[in-house]
């Protein structure tokens, strides 16, 4: 009796995973899909979008978003705050005007470990990621930068650029060293 229960609750576990993975690879196809749709009215490059942000500190990554319903391009940047702390900032740039709107201190704990790890990368970076990404958009006719995400691999700083034609996506890896 107990070993098919176990059986039972091993198998509907199995199931509730699979449709978890199933409902989350449907919404990111939705997702996409909303972002490209969302992009058609965006005139800013993700690379300006970089530069503009440079006022508020060092960008450290950058992507157009979907955020609580709203199409954004959001860029985080980290300066040296007021004690030897580093201060990371969210920064949202205006994709129509090129203007930031708002600036807001990076609070949430999985947020901010992904703005230092950011930070760690380009930390080694020779060149910016304004740079990398222009440098893959120009590689890629026809294709725009959609984000910007630099990690590190084997040591080595590198940036991931997302990039999209149309409905066609791909990601490329440009050496930031």
């Amino acid at each position: 009796m107990r070993s098919s229960t176990t059986i039972a609750a091993v198998v509907s576990t199995l199931l509730m995973a699979t449709a978890v993975a199933v409902q989350a690879e449907t919404g990111s196809v939705n997702g996409r899909s909303n972002l490209t749709q969302a992009l058609q009215g965006a005139w800013l490059p993700l690379e300006s979008g970089l530069a503009v942000s440079a006022r508020e500190g060092t960008p450290l990554s950058a992507k157009y978003e979907i955020d609580d319903g709203a199409f954004q391009l959001s860029v985080y940047t980290s300066k040296a705050g007021p004690s030897s702390a580093d201060a990371f900032m969210e920064v949202i740039v205006d994709y129509s005007s090129g203007v930031v709107l708002k600036v807001e201190t990076i609070s949430d704990s999985g947020d901010l470990a992904a703005a230092q790890a950011q930070k760690a990368a380009m930390n080694r970076a020779r060149r910016s990621l304004a740079e990398a990404t222009a440098d893959a958009v120009k590689a890629n006719a026809g294709y725009r930068a959609v984000s910007a995400m630099p990690s590190l691999d084997k040591g080595h700083p590198v940036a991931e650029v997302t990039l999209v034609h149309g409905d066609d996506w791909k990601v490329v890896i440009e050496r930031l060293d």
